[in-house]
């Protein structure tokens, strides 16, 4: 599950930089005025990668709690 959970964090974060990379390319062709609206997909994008890696590092610390009540129950605390 961890490996999955790494494979989409690394995915929005290729994603966010493609799209930051369309979003400059539009606004220097089109203009402030059309190019604005292309700047939503990156900030998304950029905002599932970080959710992605809170969730990722929460998902650690409780499999780490899970195996610390594990190894106590086993020994009979």
């Amino acid at each position: 599950m961890e490996r999955i959970a790494r494979i989409m964090e690394i995915f929005w974060l290729v994603l966010g930089a493609l799209t930051a990379a369309w979003a400059v390319y539009v606004l220097a062709m089109q203009g402030w005025t059309y190019g604005r609206q292309w700047l939503l997909f990156p900030a998304v994008c950029f905002a599932m990668w970080g959710y992605r890696r809170y969730m990722r590092g929460r998902m650690a610390n409780w499999a780490g709690q899970n195996n610390v009540r594990d190894e106590e129950d086993r020994d009979g605390r």
